[in-house]
């Protein structure tokens, strides 16, 4: 079993992702479903969040505020326009095979992770 072969021909959308680390340009995200933790990239999410970092070590957290504010069908709800990127923050995500080498899982993030 690998999960990224796997995820090359079924992508996984909108999965449960606890943020375990925050570094500047990544953070280290915990996927339950596939058991598994891989970094996710800040530059790969710039085409759909304005980004900024805030805090120090220890405390840092990256803030994401989507691009043309809410998401489609979601109102106006505050929640669903920001995304705050912390320590032990749950996070909605998609998962990918990434499309160059090495043969690795890609996350995405959607949003905030709301139970569902």
């Amino acid at each position: 079993f690998s999960p990224p072969l796997l995820l090359l021909k079924k992508p996984i959308k909108n999965v449960l992702g606890v943020v375990l680390s925050v570094g500047e340009k990544t953070f280290t995200i915990f996927v339950p479903s596939l058991g598994l933790s891989t970094r996710a990239f800040v530059d790969e999410h710039k085409d759909r969040f304005e980004i900024s970092l805030q805090g120090e070590d220890g405390k840092r957290q990256i803030m994401m505020q989507r691009k043309g504010g809410q998401v489609v069908g979601q109102g106006t709800d505050h929640r669903t326009s920001q995304i705050c990127a912390k320590v032990f923050a749950k996070l909605k995500v998609s998962c990918y095979c990434k499309e160059k080498a090495p043969i690795d899982v890609k996350v995405l993030v959607e949003g905030n992770w709301d139970g569902n």
